[in-house]
């Protein structure tokens, strides 16, 4: 599977990539709170990440038209340009929060590029064989690199700087541009002119999985992730100030370890529950995670606290693998593609309206008040169970049948 250049390249450059993505957004969103010492900022600067991966599904028909392997090099090359202006900024005595949103703004908006011609390049450089091996190594590996990467945020915040973090950021994108430039891949212009005049054919395979989306069962299973993403986006925008008033710099870095801990625990260990009726396990799991999560936040010592929380985040991991196997097993393989990237879109969309409620409501009813209030969210999923009695019924996942 690695014998070639081509699939070393491309592992490589996802790789080197991932240590970027992992540190960028949250070492951002700290800024922008030591800028501003205020949580609606921090709220908004977590709703603008969010908000142009709600738009993922109208790209790709565009990049299908494209080169894959230059849209990966560009796209890697703007993100470098872009963020590499941030220390450039503070180095220069320009420290200013809008400047910072708005490049916020415009790395979120080229990772969809890069994340969807990531995916569309592996048939041109993996055979069909080696294509789920080569996706559970790139998975496997890039979940380590985030646990490494966010160690070392934890870690290091204060004794290298902001600017360092931006500084190697801007340059792990640079590298994965080399990476990705190095991939050689045969011409397919005449196909990618016949799926560029196909633009009707795309809209109405659009308007399909749209309908697909509301007529099955699938939008009453993915209510409830809703929910759950609105919970998290909520606690990603007010976490850097929860933070603040437990421990300072250090003490964001930490949790930011142990929630990204937590979930990985989760999708490893998802496996064993799979035997269980979903419809339980979607009571059982969000009422784990509420317990483990709001008792971290009454809990005093910061220790004890930090763990609770990254206990709470192995459920809402299983929950996360779930949700994508569900998908896999139950959706019309033809129709798979489409369907996922519109559910991706419509779940994400919950994020940034959670991150900005954050940050408006913390100011006036207190932050701890309102992580309680996001732990609530996993409570809603359990009673949105519990009261819905063919959603609840669910069996295994391997046994789930959608019919429109």
């Amino acid at each position: 599977m690695f014998d070639n250049k081509n699939s070393r390249n491309l592992f490589l450059g996802r790789l080197v990539s991932t240590s970027g993505d992992s540190l960028y957004e949250i070492a951002v969103i700290w800024y922008v709170f030591e800028l501003t010492q205020n949580a609606f900022y921090t709220g908004l600067a977590a709703a603008i990440v969010m908000i142009p991966k709600c738009l993922n599904f109208l790209l790709g028909p565009l990049i299908e038209g494209m080169n894959k392997a230059k849209v990966l090099v560009y796209a890697q090359f703007f993100q470098f340009f872009l963020m590499l202006l941030i220390p450039i900024g503070i180095w220069l005595g320009y420290e200013s929060v809008f400047l910072v949103l708005g490049i916020l703004f415009c790395i979120s908006f080229l990772e969809n590029f890069q994340g969807t011609a990531e995916i569309a390049v592996v048939p041109k450089i993996i055979s069909k064989e080696n294509r789920g091996k080569f996706n559970s190594w790139i998975n496997s590996s890039q979940q380590m690199v985030d646990i490494a990467m966010k160690s070392v945020f934890a870690g290091f915040i204060l004794t290298i700087g902001v600017q360092n973090i931006y500084l190697f950021n801007a340059f792990s994108f640079l590298v994965a541009a080399v990476f990705f430039s190095l991939l050689k891949i045969k011409s397919t212009s005449r196909q990618d002119q016949q799926q560029t005049k196909d633009w009707t054919e795309y809209k109405m395979s659009l308007k399909s999985g749209f309908a697909y989306f509301f007529k099955s069962k699938i939008i009453f299973i993915c209510l409830p992730f809703l929910i759950a993403n609105f919970s998290f986006g909520m606690t990603e925008a007010i976490l850097p100030v929860y933070a603040h008033e437990r421990g300072g710099a250090e003490q964001y870095g930490v949790f930011i370890l142990a929630i990204t801990l937590g979930n990985l625990t989760g999708s490893l260990l998802v496996v064993k529950v799979m035997k269980y009726p979903l419809g339980l396990l979607m009571i059982v799991l969000p009422l784990l995670s509420f317990l483990f999560w709001s008792s971290s936040i009454v809990m005093d010592h910061i220790g004890i606290s930090t763990i609770l929380l990254g206990l709470a985040f192995i459920p809402f991991g299983m929950m996360s693998i779930l949700l994508i196997t569900f998908l896999q097993t139950s959706i019309e393989e033809h129709l798979l593609a489409r369907v996922s990237s519109i559910i991706d879109s419509v779940l994400v969309s919950a994020m940034p309206l959670g991150a900005l409620l954050g940050g408006i409501l913390s100011p006036v009813v207190g932050v701890g008040n309102m992580m309680l209030v996001s732990s609530t969210g996993l409570l809603a999923i359990v009673f949105y169970f519990l009261l819905n009695k063919n959603i609840r019924s669910l069996p295994k996942i391997e046994d789930i049948q959608l019919q429109e």
